[in-house]
């Protein structure tokens, strides 16, 4: 599975892209959501969030119990023109990230539990539903059918958090063991490109985590050439921090007080009337409301 594939970058002054152009981002962007079923001030975003707020908010993740790992009710999910403020390159902002979290709690299942997720999407491009859908999706933790290559670049949780619990501590290393655990699916893909789209996908996936772990994906993230960061808003109308490579229209979205994974965007981008603004038409948007460990499929936290 490999919902973070660079698709074609949408620049502002190219054509605008068919429909069937679209469609194919959207498969690729979607796939994570399809089977897996508070305005931020300032604008620069740095250490700031690493202070007691992030490192706090990031203990309130792990409760006792189905470990409600997340969650929004009331939001007010939409898709069509936005703004967004361009941070330049997140390096910095990547390295306080794995700070953040290496300083919190493990989370944590065991066999027989299921991940429960609720997750919101917007579609411009969809004809039938182009308004908000919101999903809910368990995936069994330990599953063996998705271990060890048996589905291929697609992974268990279970196995997913032993990856993690595997990582050693140089960059280079982790980014080539995500392009194995992640591996190439698209000729024209670079070996740049491969890198950020495993490492994203690793934070996407990371349902239950060791904080060393996940850390060490986010160093290793910070080397990669060209990334970068904006803050932006997410399909459930929450500010969010996206992280993507040069001008290209898929990002990765985390959230600005825990660093941890929120969602998902492709957009086209333009020129904004502000420095360090642009315009961002947002064509397809994901945003994950609710995160949990529960002992059933079916259960709710």
């Amino acid at each position: 599975m490999d919902e973070l594939t660079t698709v074609r970058e949408l620049r502002a002054e190219a054509p605008d892209a068919s429909r069937a152009q679209l469609a194919a981002g959207r498969q690729r962007l979607l796939r994570e959501t399809a089977s897996r079923g508070s305005r931020m001030g300032g604008a620069r975003v740095g250490r700031r969030f690493v202070v007691a707020g992030a490192a706090a908010a990031i203990t309130a993740v792990a409760v006792v119990g189905t470990q409600v790992l997340g969650g929004t009710e009331g939001v007010q999910p939409g898709a069509g023109p936005g703004y967004t403020l361009e941070l330049g390159s997140a390096k910095a902002l990547l390295n306080d990230a794995a700070d953040a979290i290496a300083a919190g709690p493990a989370v944590t299942a065991r066999d027989g539990q299921w991940i429960y997720t609720k997750t919101v999407e917007t579609n411009v491009t969809d004809d039938e539903k182009p308004g908000p859908q919101t999903s809910e999706n368990w995936t069994k933790y330990a599953d063996p059918k998705m271990e060890d290559g048996r589905a291929g670049d697609d992974h268990s949780p279970r196995e997913e958090y032993e990856f993690l619990k595997s990582l050693p501590d140089d960059p280079a290393k982790v980014r080539a063991k995500a392009r194995a655990f992640f591996y190439a699916t698209d000729d024209s893909e670079t070996r740049t490109e491969h890198e950020y789209r495993a490492l994203t996908t690793v934070l996407s996936r990371a349902y239950v985590y060791d904080p060393e772990g996940l850390a060490k994906v986010y160093r290793a993230l910070a080397t990669i050439p060209g990334i970068r960061a904006a803050q932006v808003q997410d399909a459930a109308g929450r500010d969010a921090i996206a992280l993507y490579l040069g001008s290209g229209g898929n990002e990765t979205l985390i959230d600005p007080g825990t660093y941890l994974f929120t969602g998902l965007r492709f957009v086209e981008r333009s020129a904004g009337s502000e420095p360090d603004s642009k315009r961002s038409d947002v064509i397809i948007s994901s945003a994950r409301l609710s995160l949990a460990v529960v002992d059933k499929e079916g259960e709710r936290p």
